[in-house]
């Protein structure tokens, strides 16, 4: 088959693709903090489709797929559905999801497919016992299984495995009201995730650390109340998969 291409112009405007890192860190914030969240230019990848069934199992009221293609999240805060959850083959999923599932009481056994069982996962048997969480590793991989609740408490992190981690912690700590505390981060690689992490806590309203040069995040000594609100939230685009295009 012979084709010819002949020279032309193109424009218009599209939307870039959704980030995942943006989308994933919306859910997150939408389960561990009371309100209706409605997401705007929601993803529909793999990794988002797991993170939004980790959401169902942590105790959202509801996860509603509206026509225009943005999803509604209503949560008044983490209640854990069932005893096994499943983290698919996101490795963000597991890593910022955790913490938050530690803050539950109950025994629960995460898990997960594809690559993602052969992940380490060794940050959380070295990390959790000094939150008061009980953990139980399969060498360090999943299947993983913790009992909380998770308390937080001055702690300090090696920052170089993955950003993902601090993610999770900060996520957590904001929404058991952690107060008086820091997390000391060593040697933080991608600090701009963290600082998208920083961005959609502040667009949810959760209690915020104060960052100190991206070693120390503190917690001040405050009350913080969490009343049921409503926030729209708009996924980022995702530049490097809009080039495609």
């Amino acid at each position: 088959m012979n084709v010819t291409i002949q020279p032309s112009k193109i424009n218009g405007t599209i939307d870039a693709p959704a980030s995942k890192s943006s989308m994933q860190r919306a859910c997150a914030a939408a389960i561990a903090k009371e309100g209706h969240t409605l997401i705007k230019n929601a993803g529909i990848s793999n990794d988002d489709k797991a993170a939004l069934e980790l959401v169902k199992d942590l105790g959202a009221f509801a996860v509603d797929y509206l026509d225009d293609g943005s999803i509604v999240i209503i949560s008044d805060g983490i209640s854990i559905k069932t005893d096994t959850l499943n983290c698919g083959e996101s490795g963000l999923s597991i890593r910022m999801f955790m913490p938050l599932i530690a803050l539950d009481k109950n025994e629960v056994t995460i898990n997960g497919s594809g690559s993602l069982v052969k992940r380490p996962m060794i940050f959380f048997d070295e990390v959790f016992p000094k939150l008061d969480v009980k953990i139980k590793s399969n060498n360090g991989k999943i299947p993983i299984t913790i009992k909380g609740p998770l308390l937080p408490k001055n702690i300090e992190i090696d920052g170089s495995l993955s950003s993902q981690y601090l993610t999770g912690l900060l996520m957590a700590y904001s929404a058991a009201d952690a107060k008086d505390v820091t997390i000391k981060v060593k040697d933080l690689k991608s600090k701009p995730y963290i600082d998208l992490t920083l961005s959609v806590m502040q667009s949810f309203g959760m209690k915020m650390p104060v960052n100190k040069g991206y070693t120390d995040f503190y917690f001040e000594n405050t009350n913080h109340f969490y009343p049921f609100t409503y926030q729209e939230y708009m996924v980022e685009g995702d530049w490097s998969s809009a080039s495609f295009y």
